[in-house]
């Protein structure tokens, strides 16, 4: 392959990675720990956008178990959001991604 071809192919691996990263911000993920009890919503990104509560999981005796359920669904999210973008990525820059040496 010749330079100038690879640059372009780079190029547009570039434009595709950006899209991409803006559909990944749209996107959410959602994990729940304790039954249900816990809930977080992650973007593509793997940010935290909401974190929901059902009142019978706050016990005021027992504040760690609702942080351990916190953090749980917390790391679950943000796995899946993980899962998420390495797909939405993989599946639009395809082989050019690859050929690049995985930079995108």
């Amino acid at each position: 392959m010749n330079f100038q071809k690879l640059l372009k192919e780079a190029k547009k691996a570039q434009q595709k990675a950006a899209e991409v990263q803006e559909k990944l911000a749209q996107m959410t993920v959602t994990a729940t720990a304790g039954g249900g009890m816990v809930e977080v919503t992650a973007n593509g990104h793997g940010r935290i956008v909401a974190i929901s509560i059902k009142p019978e999981a706050v016990d005021p005796e027992d504040v760690e178990a609702l942080e351990d359920l916190i953090l749980v669904a917390v790391q679950e999210a943000q796995n899946k959001a993980s899962e998420l973008a390495e797909k939405e990525m993989g599946g639009s820059l395809g082989d050019v991604g690859g050929m690049l040496g995985g930079l995108f």
